[in-house]
């Protein structure tokens, strides 16, 4: 088939390619040729950033595409201008939303189990446009709406909501936060015991997904979380983890209390990659593994490739705590 990638070049992106040039299909790249740009160079890649630039005038675009596949929908504008220009050459539009577009996840709920027919988050006019991740979970509800709503009238539409992705080529190193924490055989916080759950989604079999996706026609008009079929606490990751580098690496984790860390102006998920406080992350994947056969990777493989990828670069995790405001706190717990 014809698939045209929206984005391709950095993490989910690379994953997503990656399947379906193994599955056989001809790939060409809508991006704006700034990440990684030499990265598929028998590749067709066209140059434009939808998100500022008249897609309008981009004519290589005006063609027939038997599937497009939106990595970049972070921009309610955007999606509809891309919408707009593809309505008569797509066969289907297949987006990449987030299970932070649920309503669920802005609310106080110790374990919300997320289903595809739960309430979305709502999006002001200064949030559809705004480009701090303050709004991140409503922009993305938003690009949701407005791919839907040409569904019935235009391209039919397919989105997929993962949860926190991880795996090779992360960007964004939430997930090796804790890799190298896993690695380092030394004090590291773990909020509340390890005891919480956020189910996460392992890129290679998030781009399975987008490309089953491609030849499912259950799947038209409906919307499908993407996550691991058998989630893990902090706990039992930090265990395989440590079992697969051999550091024995739960031994030093220190639990410390969410309402300490919160007291100490501890930012969850920014300050500590994956933590809500008291709170477990859960996301029914049911409808996807019927509709879609999505089968997860065993998390014991994913967590091990994960890590493998990461140790590989030989660096320091640019998100989350630094470990030096790290042991400050371990020592205001009196546990260094």
């Amino acid at each position: 088939m014809n698939i045209l990638v929206i984005g391709g070049t950095r993490f989910i992106g690379r994953h997503v390619v990656h399947k379906l040039l193994e599955a056989g299909h001809t790939v060409t790249l809508l991006n704006r040729g700034i990440s990684n740009p030499g990265l598929f160079p028998n590749l067709t890649t066209i140059k434009a950033d939808r998100d500022s630039d008249d897609i309008r005038n981009v004519p290589e675009l005006r063609r027939t595409w038997d599937s497009v596949i939106d990595l970049c929908a972070y921009y309610p504008k955007g999606v509809d201008a891309v919408l707009k220009v593809l309505n008569g050459c797509a066969g289907r539009y297949i987006q990449c939303s987030s299970v932070s577009a649920y309503l669920a996840t802005a609310q106080e709920d110790p374990t919300p189990i997320l289903h595809e027919d739960d309430p979305l988050r709502t999006c002001s006019e200064p949030e559809a446009t705004d480009t701090t991740m303050s709004s991140y979970g409503q922009r993305k509800a938003e690009c949701e709406r407005v791919a839907m709503a040409q569904h019935s009238s235009g391209i039919p539409v397919i989105i997929l909501r993962p949860s926190l992705v991880f795996g090779a080529h992360d960007q964004t190193d939430r997930f090796a936060y804790w890799i190298w924490r896993a690695a380092n055989r030394s004090p590291y916080i773990l909020p509340d015991e390890g005891l919480t759950i956020t189910r996460r989604t392992y890129a290679p079999d998030l781009a399975t997904a987008f490309v089953s996706a491609i030849n499912s026609h259950q799947a038209l008009g409906n919307a499908y979380n993407i996550a691991e079929t058998d989630p893990l606490s902090f706990r039992d990751t930090l265990y395989h983890l440590g079992n697969h580098l051999g550091t024995d690496s739960l031994r030093f984790g220190v639990s410390v209390s969410s309402d300490f860390l919160l007291k100490n102006n501890v930012a969850p998920w920014s300050d500590i990659p994956l933590w809500i406080p008291k709170t477990n992350l859960l996301a029914d994947t049911y409808k996807s593994r019927k509709d879609l056969g999505f089968v997860s990777t065993p998390a014991t493989r994913a967590l091990a490739e994960a890590a493998d990828a990461f140790l590989s670069e030989k660096r320091t995790p640019k998100a989350g705590l630094s470990v030096a405001r790290e042991q400050e706190l371990l020592r205001l717990t009196n546990s260094v």
